[in-house]
């Protein structure tokens, strides 16, 4: 008999949050001939019949998506992958939209990256569509006749604020979402409200931080299990009442209304690929990049393969200044080429005050 789990608004057993997941993915796998057509669409092919879904066990899947391998042709086959978030776990429910967001900003980030730093190996982004019916297909696989009026990449928006890269309806790249991370659609999911709306953008830091702040404030206010005592309870209100009195004196004023700078806040060891000698030969799994704070950027924390409350201070600091030398390095090959201030002397200096944590 499976046990029962108390979550925070039910109860649930491994059994029935497997069938959650199994019920999903069987949807998915009884309309084969819908994946056929659209990854025909994108790619432009005559017929669906030239795609081929894979079976439902050589599919992959994270925390928040599913990935289709399909295979296209037979002679010189190609493999192509049809990417899908997981509505139980990205808060649709709770925030409708969730869904659709989230593969907004993910195409978003695939034509900034391919627009200003086409030297970043990331896979090759064919198309998406959303739930709404739209679909948008990049223009080199488009017949052309059409490829003038249906270009994704055409005009890029400068930028000049925190927040998170859209295709918008008219298929131009604009930044106009809010700064959507993890954190975000983990709260909805668990449906607390974070009170920043789909289309909320931020021009200053401070009200960023302000909204950031709230984020905790309704989780302490709607999880039911957000204390384990008394005690606990008085440690956190203090903490944000505190983080509230002094947040300004982690950042400085100069950078107030930015730079702004594109992060990847999601990048992790699993996400990078190289070859035998170490050259990063493709970054995937681009989700949750927005633009952020210059002095929000930082080095990764898993440096040590080590949670962030496990790291040994020494150990990591080792490799951190590898890293900024690295970094540094870099810079000083691509002088004149950037305007200040120097990434490396901003994120020294967040290291040195502690804004880093």
């Amino acid at each position: 008999m499976s046990r029962t789990r108390q979550l925070l608004r039910r109860e649930i057993t491994y059994s029935s949050a497997k069938d959650e997941e199994n019920r999903f993915f069987s949807h998915l796998n009884n309309h084969q001939d819908w994946i056929k057509n659209i990854v025909a669409h994108h790619l432009n092919l005559n017929s669906p019949d030239a795609c081929h879904v894979s079976n439902v066990e050589n599919w992959l899947h994270g925390s928040c998506n599913v990935c289709i391998p399909i295979t296209v042709g037979t002679r010189s086959a190609k493999q192509v992958i049809l990417r899908l978030p997981l509505p139980y776990r990205v808060g649709e429910e709770f925030m409708p939209g969730n869904g659709d967001e989230k593969v907004r900003c993910e195409a978003g980030t695939y034509a900034w990256l391919q627009g200003n730093c086409p030297d970043v190996p990331i896979p090759e982004l064919y198309g998406f569509g959303l739930s709404t019916g739209e679909t948008f297909t990049c223009s080199e696989n488009l017949p052309l006749l059409y490829k003038w009026t249906h270009s994704i990449w055409r005009r890029v928006f400068a930028w000049l604020g925190i927040g998170s890269f859209i295709i918008d309806h008219e298929g131009v790249l604009i930044l106009a979402n809010r700064p959507l991370s993890i954190e975000i659609q983990q709260l909805e999911n668990e449906h607390i409200p974070t009170d920043m709306h789909h289309d909320y953008t931020y021009s200053t830091v401070d009200s960023y931080v302000a909204d950031v702040l709230t984020f905790h404030d309704n989780r302490f206010r709607y999880q039911p299990n957000a204390v384990n005592n008394l005690g606990d309870c008085v440690f956190q209100l203090s903490s944000l009442s505190a983080m509230r009195t002094i947040s300004k004196s982690f950042f400085q004023r100069e950078f107030r209304r930015g730079p702004f700078v594109f992060s990847l806040t999601d990048l992790h060891q699993s996400n990078i690929f190289v070859d035998a000698d170490w050259n990063i030969t493709c970054l995937v799994d681009l989700e949750w990049a927005c633009s952020l704070p210059i002095e929000m950027i930082r080095p990764p924390h898993w440096f040590t393969n080590m949670g962030v409350d496990e790291l040994v201070p020494s150990e990591y600091e080792k490799l951190r200044a590898e890293f900024m030398d690295a970094l540094i390095a870099e810079e000083q090959e691509m002088a004149g080429k950037h305007n200040s201030p120097l990434l490396s002397d901003v994120m020294s200096k967040t290291w040195a005050t502690g804004t880093f944590w």
